[in-house]
């Protein structure tokens, strides 16, 4: 009797695994649009396809039969994340004909966000919300209130907040610093909640 069912359900892993490998060089395709903005939207779809996707559906168990821990999941899936925001974010250089040094910053500029989406998401998702629906919500949160005044230390409208933003990284320095915080919270999250493996 038993027979019949395994098939059945390789073939269902099989096609949610090509659904969501289409879904990820869909959301890769978009980050090569050059535009910031147009980024952090698809940082945000891609982060939701990844770890994020596996945990809410609750597929990762699957992955925990791997020879991976939880310590490696997530920084294996931040790697490969990191790695085509890079390879996406260079092909800036081309377009804008912009110098190594101009090209870094894009890149460095689109990590952050990636570090603090990856990270919101990766959070919420771990303490059982839904990290797709949150990583947006403080995303225009944070760019609403990054945009509020200005960056410039001695002006009387001087928003603080405006230096550490990851969307409007008034400070990339602080900026990175906040992000990898975030990230490092939900790492902490996710490698704690239930019991490292």
């Amino acid at each position: 009797m038993s027979i019949p069912v395994l098939p059945s359900f390789l073939s269902f892993k099989l096609t949610k695994s090509r659904e969501k490998t289409g879904q990820i060089l869909f959301f890769t395709l978009i980050l090569f649009i050059p535009s910031f903005t147009i980024r952090v939207i698809g940082i945000i779809l891609l982060c939701s396809a990844m770890l994020v996707n596996d945990i809410k559906n609750k597929n990762v168990e699957l992955l925990y039969f791997l020879p991976f821990s939880k310590r490696e999941l997530f920084l294996y899936n931040l790697m490969f994340l990191v790695l085509i925001i890079s390879i996406t974010s260079a092909a800036d250089k081309i377009y804008y004909n912009l110098t190594i040094l101009e090209g870094l910053l894009v890149i460095l500029k689109t990590i952050i966000a990636l570090l603090a989406i990856y990270g919101i998401s990766m959070l919420f998702t771990t303490l059982g919300h839904d990290g797709f629906i949150w990583s947006i919500v403080i995303t225009i949160a944070d760019a609403l209130l990054g945009d509020l005044g200005s960056t410039n230390l001695n002006a009387a409208d001087f928003n603080p907040y405006s230096l550490i933003s990851f969307t409007k990284q008034g400070s990339m320095i602080l900026a990175f610093l906040y992000a990898a915080l975030i990230c490092f919270f939900a790492y902490f999250a996710y490698v704690k909640k239930g019991g490292e493996n």
